[in-house]
């Protein structure tokens, strides 16, 4: 379906919530509604209550950086590593293809969605995001392919940003992105912290939480047992869960795992081009290995998530 806007929309729903995307902006899942919450963060400065271009999104000028890159929200996939010293790292966001551009919905029913990228001349990629209603679980398939006559070597990145607004003035001492850990695991990478980072806390021999607070920063997580789950206060939880490769090289010095965390500041990042984050969220974000892949060759990156109404008591 299309919005006033002619955005094209497609819905899935199950036993687990409802999940809205945007083919036409980086195949991105856009909301996920769930366990009585709406979990995913949103641009409202680009996209209104229903999902309609807002008249700032219909005049966003060509991006030339950070400072200009229109964030439109939601989980998306993109490659990795992220960096500009090199053809060998993804120079985004933002990108004109892969987070930007639109995706052709290629299979649509009740239960899944398939949607594929344009072939990106950057990276020699192309990407298709398979998403399907699975029982109480949403599974979210990602493939790199590589589209161009020679060797190339990625990482598949899923970036999930969460809202983080409805963490504000509370006690429950269980809300927070907590991480399965394992005996592999060595203190966080910090990886950008212009006004702190966030903390990893060892709960137990396996796992960390990572509480929300007034902080701009990343850091990254190795040893990990394949596993994060965002705790919302009251107890509601998401729970993402992915296949990890022990030995096997990650991205961003071994992160299987990266938290991104940031509040509302009214100066730019120093460093980031002019990017000034305007809301509260979380970004939770999934690896895979570092792959070779061949002309043809392609990469699967699957995540599953589940949603809880009420706390496990242990997350994993």
């Amino acid at each position: 379906m299309a919005n006033q806007d002619t955005e094209p929309l497609v819905r899935l729903t199950g036993p687990w919530g409802e999940a809205v995307f945007l083919p036409g902006r980086g195949g991105r899942m856009i909301s996920l509604r769930a366990a009585g919450r709406e979990w995913l963060w949103r641009n409202p400065d680009l996209l209104d209550k229903w999902f309609a271009l807002t008249p700032a999104a219909r005049r966003l000028p060509a991006p030339t950086g950070f400072g200009s890159w229109a964030n439109w929200g939601g989980d998306k996939t993109w490659p990795a590593p992220q960096g500009w010293s090199s053809a060998q790292e993804w120079a985004g966001p933002p990108d004109p293809v892969l987070d930007a551009g639109a995706y052709t919905v290629l299979e649509q029913d009740d239960q899944r969605v398939r949607m594929r990228s344009a072939d990106d001349p950057r990276t020699g990629l192309a990407i298709t995001r398979t998403i399907t209603s699975a029982g109480s679980t949403l599974v979210v398939d990602s493939e790199l392919e590589n589209v161009t006559d020679h060797p190339v070597r990625w990482a598949a990145w899923t970036v999930t940003q969460f809202e983080t607004e409805s963490f504000q003035e509370h006690d429950d001492h269980r809300s927070g992105l907590w991480i399965g850990l394992t005996e592999r695991h060595r203190a966080p990478v910090t990886l950008f912290a212009p006004d702190g980072a966030p903390t990893l806390e060892r709960v137990s021999p396996s796992a960390g939480r990572v509480p929300v607070r007034d902080v701009v920063g990343k850091i990254g997580i190795g040893g990990t047992a394949g596993w994060l789950a965002l705790v919302a206060p009251g107890g509601a939880t998401l729970t993402q869960r992915f296949d990890v490769r022990p030995g096997a090289p990650y991205p961003d010095a071994g992160s299987e795992i990266a938290v991104w965390m940031q509040y509302p500041k009214e100066e730019d990042l120093e460093g980031l081009e002019g990017l000034r984050p305007t809301a509260r969220l979380v970004e939770a974000e999934t690896m895979s290995p570092l792959t070779r892949l061949a002309p043809g060759e392609v990469l699967h990156h699957r995540v599953t998530w589940s949603v809880m109404r009420q706390w496990p008591g242990r997350c994993r």
